[in-house]
């Protein structure tokens, strides 16, 4: 691995954290997952109370019902503690239709009340890391495709794109500094003043142009910042098409610039002009779409 992609990996990926055993995503999915049983299962599944005696153990499996990669066991097992879980595949694993993915037995309510919040979670995160792997493959694996803050289910949704082979971006606003064109409006546009005032704070610096002007008035006031502080930065090329980036890349280049940023494409880039944006020499491409956008992955759970 080349020292610019160990960068690109330092900066836009936080994968390791996304673990069960790690107290902050830990925490996130107890809370999360307590918040999703509590609204649905209310004061009990009626239902099941009345047509089946509270002592009654069953068995039961989750099927695909489509080819897709597969995602959110390990959060499954953490939601499923008390029932008994036989994974049949794992995480990442590419699955296809009529593939059994594990088998739980325990409490016949407890698995009922807790199928459809079962089968979301699958859903979801499967579907995400689906999405990602496929985008990917688009891509040849010439580049890698990162996730945003547009998702619903917060680090659930990150791990999921760190499954599909996506990069996670930050996971929250504490993680690392982007300045945004907000930032800039209020600001004035000082960029000078927004990447010093900045440079303290976090080891990752990220600021938004929107202009190859911009760019290069960026990556020229990091390089005279640079001095002997550790900063990583980026430079992050907001709704530029692909044309316009590989010519502002060729100025940072002509201008002894480019080695001191890394940059990333953001912004109006779909599955469908991904192909584009593969060749224009961006380190990473950051898609809303992964997240926000994902269709579910199919799946059905089945009493034996």
């Amino acid at each position: 691995m080349q020292p610019r992609e160990k960068l690109v990996l330092e900066f836009w990926d936080r994968s390791k954290e996304l673990h069960i055993n790690n107290n902050e995503y830990g925490d996130f999915a107890n809370e999360f997952f307590s918040l999703l049983l509590k609204s649905d299962i209310k004061k009990g599944d009626l239902t099941s109370n009345f047509l089946i005696k509270k002592n009654r153990n069953i068995s039961a499996y989750i099927a695909a019902k489509e080819t897709g990669i597969l995602a959110g066991l390990e959060e499954f097992n953490f939601l499923n503690r008390g029932l008994k879980i036989r994974q049949l595949k794992n995480d990442g694993d590419r699955i296809k239709s009529g593939e059994i993915l594990l088998k739980l037995t325990g409490n016949a309510v407890k698995i009922l009340e807790r199928e459809r919040t079962n089968l979301n979670l699958l859903q979801r995160m499967s579907g995400i890391a689906t999405l990602t792997y496929n985008l990917n493959k688009k891509l040849n694996n010439k580049i890698r495709v990162a996730a945003t803050r547009k998702n619903l289910w917060g680090l659930l949704d990150k791990k999921a794109v760190s499954i599909g082979g996506g990069l996670t971006h930050r996971l929250n606003l504490g993680d690392g500094i982007i300045i945004k064109d907000n930032h800039l409006k209020i600001i004035g546009y000082d960029f000078k003043k927004a990447i010093n005032s900045v440079k303290n704070s976090s080891i990752y610096i990220e600021i938004e142009v929107e202009n190859a002007e911009q760019a290069l008035e960026a990556a020229l006031i990091i390089r005279k910042s640079k001095g002997s502080n550790k900063n990583v930065h980026a430079v992050m090329l907001d709704k530029i098409n692909p044309k316009e980036i590989k010519l502002i890349i060729q100025e940072l280049k002509i201008r002894n610039l480019y080695e001191y940023v890394l940059l990333e494409a953001s912004g109006n880039i779909t599955p469908e002009n991904l192909h584009e944006y593969s060749d224009c020499g961006v380190d990473i491409i950051s898609m809303g779409c992964i997240t926000n956008s994902a269709k579910a992955l199919n799946m059905s759970m089945e009493i034996e």
